[in-house]
């Protein structure tokens, strides 16, 4: 096997399959990936994406301190950081896949390598997923966004607002992007930080069908949030059961 491999500092990235193939002749190259933050928003809406638009792992991106968890799909053995490529007409998408957080370590590095990689490879926007605290939320707008200086997007929805931080890798990236000067829009649909929110995956990929004509179905992301709120419903119920019993038997001890 041929492996293409670029390298910055201690973190490799490194293809199995060529991405000439999917890049050549698009309109349009697009990265797109996300992390295990609020909700896990950016895990859920990556995973999801790779899934309905088929598309196919070409590499994978390699660092110092590996993580050391593997599992098996249908395609072969995971890959902790995991690339995926697809076209969708004349859309090409590149999806970076993160099964897990880069070692504290090097995340920093990381989070430059993958931007270096990525204006190497002369993608024409990123799209980077997580979530936004919903103890925040103040109108009716599903999401909140931020986007670096070479992005000329504007979407109707309000921009994050002054003296809010994006936090952990999702930072990082978004910081090396306005540094390296890669259009970059950065996608927070409003999700609960206490459990995954899938739901709120389901707003960030409904924004970007919308944004690049791409359909992409989330009708299972609706029914999984559903079905999560209805067990914490039933777990919030049988608290309150089990309070109500202990408060009632505390009653009749006597000291």
């Amino acid at each position: 096997m041929d492996l293409q491999e670029y390298r910055f500092s201690s973190v490799r990235i490194v293809l199995e399959k060529p991405l000439k193939s999917i890049i050549a002749g698009a309109s349009r190259v697009v990265f797109v990936t996300g992390f295990k933050g609020f909700g896990m928003v950016g895990y859920i809406s990556v995973v999801h994406m790779a899934e309905k638009l088929n598309c196919s792992r070409v590499g994978a991106v390699l660092t110092k301190y590996m993580p050391e968890a593997v599992t098996v799909e249908d395609y072969g053995v995971t890959y902790p950081f995991e690339i995926f490529a697809c076209r969708e007409g004349d859309l090409a998408l590149i999806l970076l896949l993160c099964h897990d957080i880069p070692s504290g370590q090097e995340r920093s590095v990381f989070a430059e390598a993958v931007i270096r990689w990525v204006k190497r490879l002369g993608v024409d926007e990123a799209v980077f997923f997580g979530g936004f605290d919903s103890r925040y939320k103040v109108g009716e707008e599903n999401l909140r966004w931020v986007k670096t200086s070479a992005c000329g997007r504007e979407l109707e929805e309000p921009m994050m607002a002054s003296g809010l931080y994006i936090v952990g890798p999702l930072a990082l990236l978004t910081m090396y992007a306005e540094l390296y000067h890669v259009p970059a829009l950065v996608l927070l649909p409003y999700a609960e930080a206490s459990r995954p929110d899938p739901r709120a995956a389901a707003i960030a990929i409904e924004k970007f069908s919308e944004l690049y004509g791409v359909s992409i179905g989330v009708e299972e992301l609706y029914e999984k949030a559903r079905i999560i709120e209805e067990e914490m419903i039933k777990l919030e119920e049988q608290k309150e059961k089990s309070t109500a019993a202990f408060t009632g038997a505390a009653d009749k001890v006597y000291m």
